[in-house]
């Protein structure tokens, strides 16, 4: 506190302040904000008082700033004069420092003393009245849209303030900062940050930041530049096991500089990758979630196998992510056409890439996915370039990498954990262990889309419940007779929606027994 200053702003500072602005109310009302367009409008307005409005400044840094204007209580053809002010803002990584308090208290004292009879704000409720601030009703004033309600706060500053009675207008300026499109371009001169729309907002106590890292109950939160160790609340350990946090989900937490954060709840997430912990069981591993597109990785030496990539697909599209197979070093390989011919027949739905970092081959088709606000999740085995890819792509050191072993043309493990990588431009990539056994679980809808041919072929059966074996009237059979599908390729469906079938029965009664045991304990 001894470090923060209170002063005027300065023309020096209006991008700062608009920035810092724009972070401080960033996805807490709703997707995005406009808070920085409101302050970069409101120096224009004859309400404006900047004589009254303060900066904080700590290190050098815009932290904190508050904004004051003359507003207006009517009372049939009676005007009021009052102040009003808002935003007032705080640099998120700064919270709970106690420069919202310092900046109300040095401008109160100077809107008192410069003679203002009262303040009226719609400001948050749980805050302000610890301030001094009580709702509008006990004063007669009220809102033209809502009546009165406990947002709609007043704060006495002189006398005669409890004479003024009636509708509470504010400058048009606040009314001037809704057009979506003009918000959308003003942000553009800023860094890009993700807008989120999710049930959790409005946001007032809790925050609001991503998972990036996962070890045991330990877990890491990206917290815009910050990166947070927290511990689950309690409540966690009765729910089902998915709905743990897991690297890529949206979270709302307590906030503590001191120690660890407490994870309050899981938001929404828009895909969930998952996946036996290991062939042989249906005990499922739920591996990353909110991505965008799934980088299958696969080297084009002795790691490809065209088998363990349909359950990567298959994974990937269950999980409601874009698979994208990414086949590496092709200058090691000279038949590159027939691999993506072959990928390229799974599904209509996966995009195939050959590449090489080694002589920049393919990199540019890639740089496609890297747009801002997009989430890549690297799957793949160990050493088929997952790493070197990226630092290609990026053409910086994004992670860390190793070679292969001399001996089998295996990898070396560079990762060994899930992690999330945050780029500059707003791009986040999730890496993952290699993996090279891949179980089927719980995917069904994912190996449909993945052989979407074949399920079309079997809805065409004489019987629903055809084998595809010696049954009179199979499409099936009658399309790999006419060579329009290949025996391999119904195999590894068969087999694929078999181990599927197996795996998640015993997921279930793993998960029956859990419950069970829960409720002896109880």
């Amino acid at each position: 506190m001894k470090n923060i200053i209170i002063r005027k702003e300065t023309e020096k500072d209006f991008y700062d302040t608009e920035l810092m602005t724009m972070r401080a109310f960033w996805n807490i009302h709703g997707p995005g904000c406009n808070e920085h367009l409101l302050v970069h409008k409101m120096r224009n307005v004859k309400e404006y008082l900047p004589e009254l409005s303060r900066v904080a400044e700590w290190n050098g840094k815009i932290v904190g700033a508050i904004f004051y204007s003359k507003a207006k209580v009517v009372d049939g053809d009676k005007e009021y004069e009052v102040l009003t002010f808002g935003p007032l803002a705080v640099e998120p990584t700064c919270f709970s420092m106690g420069i919202g308090a310092k900046l109300l208290e040095e401008t109160l004292a100077l809107a008192k003393e410069a003679g203002y009879k009262g303040i009226v704000i719609c400001g948050e409720p749980a805050y302000y009245p610890k301030h001094g601030f009580t709702t509008c009703d006990h004063f007669g004033i009220i809102h033209p849209e809502g009546g009165n309600f406990d947002a709609f706060l007043a704060y006495p500053l002189n006398d005669g303030f409890d004479e003024i009675h009636g509708y509470f207008y504010e400058s048009p300026v606040f009314e001037a900062c809704e057009d979506e499109k003009e918000i959308s371009e003003f942000t553009k001169e800023f860094p890009y940050y993700k807008p989120l729309t999710l049930s959790c907002q409005w946001l007032h106590k809790e925050k609001l930041g991503r998972i990036s890292e996962v070890r045991k109950n330990t877990f890491i939160i990206r917290f815009w530049e910050q990166e947070i160790p927290a511990k689950l609340k309690g409540t966690f350990y009765e729910e089902d096991v998915e709905k743990l946090p897991v690297v890529g989900d949206y979270v709302t937490f307590w906030y503590n500089r001191d120690g660890d954060s407490v994870i309050l709840s899981v938001c929404e997430r828009t895909s969930f990758l998952q996946r036996p912990d290991q062939a042989k069981t249906g005990v499922m591993q739920y591996m990353v979630s909110n991505v965008d597109d799934c980088f299958i990785v696969t080297s084009l030496n002795e790691d490809y196998s065209f088998n363990r990539i349909a359950r990567y697909v298959s994974i990937a599209l269950q999980g409601g992510a874009m698979p994208v197979v990414v086949l590496t070093k092709s200058d090691l390989c000279s038949n590159v056409g027939r691999y993506v011919r072959e990928v390229e027949s799974l599904s209509d739905k996966v995009k195939v890439h050959d590449v090489s970092a080694l002589y920049g081959i393919g990199l540019e088709e890639l740089k496609e996915y890297f747009k801002p606000g997009k989430t890549i999740c690297l799957l793949g085995s160990s050493g088929v370039g997952k790493s070197t890819l990226i630092n290609a792509i990026t053409g910086e050191e994004t992670m860390k990498t190793a070679g292969i072993r001399e001996d089998d043309g295996k990898g070396r493990h560079t990762t060994t954990h899930r992690q999330m990588i945050t780029l500059e431009n707003g791009v986040c990539i999730i890496d993952t262990p290699g993996m090279r056994e891949v179980g089927m679980a719980n995917v069904d809808s994912g190996i449909e889309d993945t052989f979407s041919d074949i399920v079309e072929l079997a809805s065409q059966c004489r019987f629903s419940d055809c084998r595809h074996e010696t049954e009179p009237g199979c499409a099936v059979k009658a399309a790999i007779e006419r060579g329009e599908l290949s025996m391999e390729r119904l195999e590894l469906y068969q087999n694929l929606g078999n181990e599927n079938v197996k795996n998640y029965a015993k997921k279930k009664q793993i998960s029956k027994w859990a419950k069970d045991y829960k409720k002896f304990r109880k």
